[in-house]
């Protein structure tokens, strides 16, 4: 009985290990406190980005803005070291432009992390924020987005869930990924 309690607990270690990651990648980490389908709020504790502001249509901004962050976690930084890659990949439209977000390792701080090379590139922190997000999957064309914020809208209205700001875009996988197998993810943050 102990060898298989062992072999149980020995087999679902990895699993425990790899719940704040996705596809190799380590995961923003938040917790979900209520669920509905494809919809979550979440909680996020406090976490550091690098991002960058480029103007232009949401899919230049996000190919500019990704080669500058990604520039920036291989090296292009005053230690010349790596950074390791998490995800999301977060986008949202400002008055300025799209904002583009790396989310920096977990426990990473401005302090902690080696300078950006690009004056571009900022290094911020995030406060601790909940979040309404729903999932979909497929390629994130302009009437797919459409479509997804409207119905995080509307579950919102009807929940009475106060929301703020602009919609976070959120991509899990790369552009290789095929589209049924993407995660793509928009969310609002909750007013206070």
């Amino acid at each position: 009985m102990r060898a298989l309690l062992t072999a149980l607990l020995l087999a679902a270690a990895p699993a425990a290990a790899l719940a704040d990651t996705y596809r190799g990648y380590s995961q923003v980490p938040y917790t979900v406190d209520r669920a509905a389908g494809a919809i979550e709020i979440r909680s996020y504790p406090p976490r550091t980005v690098a991002e960058v502001t480029v103007k232009g249509t949401r899919n230049v901004a996000a190919q500019r803005g990704f080669g500058e962050l990604f520039d920036y976690i291989t090296g292009e930084n005053a230690a010349r070291g790596k950074i390791a890659m998490t995800v999301p990949v977060d986008q949202t439209e400002t008055d300025k432009g799209w904002t583009i977000r790396f989310f920096m390792p977990e426990g990473a701080t401005r302090d902690s992390l080696p300078a950006p090379d690009s004056a571009h590139v900022a290094l911020r922190r995030l406060p601790a924020e909940r979040m309404v997000v729903g999932r979909f999957s497929g390629r994130a064309t302009a009437a797919r987005l459409a479509e997804a914020e409207t119905a995080l809208r509307t579950y919102a209205a009807q929940t009475g869930i106060a929301i703020t700001g602009e919609p976070r875009l959120m991509f899990y996988d790369d552009p290789f990924t095929m589209p049924w197998n993407r995660r793509n993810e928009i969310g609002f943050v909750l007013a206070r």
